[in-house]
């Protein structure tokens, strides 16, 4: 397999390389990783209890500028995205969700779309 497609959710904390949300342009910088990862989790509650659908939780939460897209990062292969967000895309099957991804962006929740 040379490209999958994936959407996402990130959060970005004090930790994070570049610590300001491209969604509303405010710096990260006081918030912990632990409080990133516990509002990660409630936006996966509401995922699975169907109350929101992944994108427009993207849409709404991501700090990624793909927020815009409702999180779709379009295709990308081995080498374009960092290693622990390309590993965890690759491991997805079409349509699965995975768990909490840790990279120095910050906190994701990825949906492997293709």
């Amino acid at each position: 397999m040379s490209q999958v497609q994936a959407s996402h959710l990130l959060i970005k904390h004090q930790g994070s390389r570049n610590p300001v949300s491209r969604r509303t342009g405010q710096s990260t910088a006081n918030v912990t990783k632990e409080v990133a990862i516990a509002e990660l989790q409630q936006w996966i509650e509401k995922i699975e209890k169907g109350e929101i659908s992944f994108a427009d939780a993207a849409h709404a939460r991501s700090d990624c500028g793909s927020f815009a897209q409702k999180g779709d990062l379009g295709p990308f292969g081995p080498g374009m995205m960092q290693k622990p967000f390309e590993d965890a895309s690759f491991a997805l099957k079409v349509g699965e969700r995975s768990g909490i991804v840790d990279t120095d962006s910050g906190v994701h929740i990825i949906l492997r779309t293709a």
